[in-house]
């Protein structure tokens, strides 16, 4: 079955609401965060305090997996060590190893500073002739913590809706060259797992928006094979699609409906996805009610159609229902 990104696949913009700026408690931006004695700043000109720890004074060796919080902090005011130290903090982060990172890191002398350097630094290639793709999915990263939240409350939902609005800009073009470039770095960089976050917890706009870049990726070759391999990963997209689906069943949303559904239709070109299909696509899609929310968009409508008759052999009786719907038919 083939596909089209025609006009029911428009990218879905951000809401217009507007909210203030938070007074900011902090009366010193450069806290020195710590009484004597407190390992978490180093002196000795940036090198950590420590002799036996993973840096080595005399050899430069580091060693990345056994390296403190203390130790990855220190190494941000080395520019070499910068990025692989931003990383090994970001996995800290991750597995949860430590609590109240961003305050450790906020109270540590210069750190944030050196940080919001480093974002600064990039602007300087801010032009159509010198700013490339890599660059960009540098910029990106830095949005990636207002996807990783759990928190529901109107700013993050703001936080996280203008985040996938940034990152989507690297996909509107489906056919030019470049995205697959955004498409490889942005796998690579760990987004799609956010996607799914974001769904999670995110509002009808951040929802639309996610599901709309998984769909767009997905378009790519290596964005479905990525989603198809491992059968886990796969597993977990339909689950949290599912668990969206279920959710809003008393007021479906045809704008969120939209994307999951191109997201299903693209999936099914492989059979992989198509096999998984036929045992997790929710039969609730065939009810009236999501019938009904999908008839101002006809050809949503008619992929769903064409979905459930493709998977027809495995799900005959919810293929003939969503057939009968006279709905379906106009």
């Amino acid at each position: 079955m083939s596909f089209t990104a025609g006009d029911e696949f428009d990218y879905p913009a951000g809401g217009s609401e507007e909210f203030g700026d938070e007074d900011d408690d902090e009366e010193d931006f450069m806290h020195t965060g710590g009484e004597a004695g407190d390992n978490s700043v180093m002196s000795n000109g940036g090198a950590p305090a420590n002799n036996n720890g993973p840096c080595d004074g005399a050899s430069k060796a580091i060693d990345w997996p056994s390296a403190s919080v203390e130790d990855l902090v220190v190494l941000l005011r080395e520019p070499e060590h910068r990025e692989k130290a931003i990383s090994s903090l970001t996995q800290i982060k991750k597995h949860g190893r430590i609590q109240d990172l961003a305050l450790h890191i906020w109270r540590s002398i210069s750190t944030v500073f050196l940080l919001l350097s480093e974002v600064l630094s990039i602007y300087k290639s801010l032009t159509p002739e010198k700013l490339n793709m890599k660059d960009s999915i540098q910029i990106h990263c830095y949005l990636y913590p207002f996807l990783e939240t759990e928190e529901t409350s109107k700013p993050f939902q703001y936080l996280r809706l203008m985040s996938l609005g940034v990152i989507g800009g690297l996909l509107k073009e489906v056919g030019d060259p470049s995205t697959k470039v955004a498409v490889h770095c942005l796998l690579e960089s760990g987004l799609f797992p956010l996607c799914l976050k974001s769904i999670e917890y995110g509002n009808e706009l951040s929802q639309s928006t996610a599901s709309w870049i998984m769909s767009r990726i997905m378009m790519q070759e290596q964005g479905l094979q990525y989603c198809c391999e491992p059968a886990n990963r796969l597993c977990a997209i339909m689950k949290v699609f599912n668990d969206v689906i279920e959710k809003m069943q008393d007021e479906p949303s045809s704008l969120v409906l939209k994307n999951i559904i191109q997201c299903y239709v693209i999936l099914s070109n492989d059979p992989r996805g198509c096999l998984l299909l036929r045992s997790f696509i929710p039969p609730i899609l065939t009810t009236a009610p999501y019938i009904e929310a999908l008839r101002a968009r006809p050809v949503t409508l008619k992929n769903l159609q064409n979905l459930f008759q493709k998977l027809s052999m495995g799900w005959g009786p919810n293929a003939e229902a969503v057939a009968r719907s006279s709905h379906l038919d106009r």
